[in-house]
């Protein structure tokens, strides 16, 4: 349970960064943050409270107490700068505040972040629930046979409805949802339960699709082989040119082959929980050069210019390896997706904690109904062009698993036929936690 909670104060801090950078606290209006918070809120069945120093709660992800004001202990000591968790053994809760600190020279608290999350199956939370449930029903029958008898119907059957829809969907079932009927504490544990049960169906439905997307990916290549071999076994007395040609064909869909392998045992390395990163202080301003002094070719192909702008020398502790993948993977985007004399200008450039690396693009853009999906694994905002570019669509999705590894963020602007604009923000120390320390 420590390693979690551990893990739960290192998210937290990186979006109480992220509010104070945003002003979240006082204008709760950051579509970032509120994907982040139901990102926790999702990773770690966590309800998150963002208070103010008037002790209001401005952000409930479940949305019960908002605007209302909260004076735990907790929450006042992290008002005093004093990070707070509570573990209990018996209910499996756990209850963390962290300060939010202003983003400025001054660190004064502006917030908190309250996390509550249970640690345990929901099952094992209904068991503990029914328990409870089983004893205040045997107490009431030995005071009257009637009101044991209004507490089994009122509060057990509900219950039962309960565990026998958790045991379905434990069973198989994906589209079943609990009627939010009965008693209010009953109605809180079902609208949990359902919302729960979408995460399973959005999680399961993720998965079918990226396992229907890689057959089709495997499969075009060997087809397109398919046809160019049987081609070539239909003709009898083709000349030699000829044959090379087809040859050539199906060397380049071998290639597409095995680059669509590559990129997908990459994307499984990074994706494992506990994949290791290789730490080493590295020199990011020499990394980003050599990055595009590999581009370099492919933009001067395209007929695009590579601009580097970096405000000061500085170094790292990361796993060179991967992050130059992950830059790599953005700046080579930036290249394919844009206009002939077009430009992709590369910044860099760190403060005491973070370094950054913005990409911005004078591109094609990104439609901003799509924006949202452009880290999903084979997805192409213009397939057609994507084939024409070349790519598996996996790179994006990399590169944010590998941004994720190293404790940063990347965040995206594009409009279209404008441009995009990518930024990176890693701790530059891999053992700090991206919030601001004591």
């Amino acid at each position: 349970m420590e390693g979690i909670i551990i893990d739960v104060k290192e998210q937290g801090n990186l979006i109480a960064a992220d509010m104070a950078s945003s002003s979240y606290v006082t204008n709760v209006n950051s579509q970032i943050v509120d994907a982040e918070l139901d990102q926790m809120t999702y990773t770690y069945s966590a309800r998150i409270l963002v208070v103010n120093t008037n002790g209001i709660i401005v952000k409930d992800t479940y949305d019960y107490e908002q605007g209302k004001t909260i004076l735990s202990g907790q929450v006042l000591s992290a008002l005093r700068g004093i990070v707070s968790d509570k573990y209990d053994v018996r209910t499996g809760l756990a209850d963390i505040s962290l300060p939010i600190y202003n983003d400025s020279n001054d660190a004064s608290i502006i917030g908190v972040i309250n996390i509550t999350m249970t640690y345990g199956k929901v099952v094992e939370m209904t068991t503990y629930i029914k328990g409870i449930i089983a004893s205040i029903i045997l107490a009431a029958a030995m005071i009257a046979i009637v009101c044991a008898f209004l507490i089994s119907n009122v509060i057990v059957r509900p219950l039962g409805m309960l565990n026998r829809s958790i045991d379905s969907v434990t069973d198989g079932a994906k589209d079943r949802q609990i009627e939010e009927k009965s008693f209010y504490e009953y109605r809180k544990i079902a609208g949990s339960v359902n919302r729960m049960l979408d995460k399973i169906k959005v999680v399961d439905d993720s998965r079918e699709e990226f396992v229907a997307n890689v057959s089709h990916e495997l499969k075009t290549p060997m087809a397109s082989m398919r046809v160019l071999a049987e081609a070539m076994l239909s003709m009898d007395d083709a000349p030699v040119e000829s044959y090379r040609e087809f040859m050539n064909d199906i060397v380049s869909e071998i290639d597409r082959e095995n680059e669509i392998i590559n990129d997908l045992l990459t994307l499984v390395k990074v994706d494992r929980t506990n994949a290791e990163l290789n730490i080493s202080t590295v020199n990011v301003n020499e990394l980003v050069e050599h990055v595009l002094k590999r581009l370099n070719p492919i933009a001067e192909s395209k007929g695009v210019e590579l601009i580097m702008e970096s405000f000061r020398p500085f170094a790292a502790e990361i796993d060179e390896v991967k992050m130059t993948l992950a830059i790599n993977n953005i700046i080579e985007n930036a290249i394919k997706y844009n206009h002939a004399n077009g430009s992709v200008c590369v910044s860099i450039n760190a403060d005491h904690k973070y370094f950054y690396i913005t990409v911005a693009d004078t591109g094609i853009g990104i439609p901003k109904e799509y924006i949202d999906r452009v880290f999903e694994r084979f997805y192409r905002v213009d397939k057609a062009r994507s084939r024409e570019t070349g790519g598996t669509g996996l790179g994006l999705a990399i590169t944010k698993s590998i941004i994720i590894m190293h404790k940063g963020t990347i965040k995206l602007y594009s409009k279209e036929n404008e441009g995009t604009t990518f930024t990176i923000r890693v701790p530059l120390n891999h053992g700090q936690t991206g919030g601001d320390s004591q």
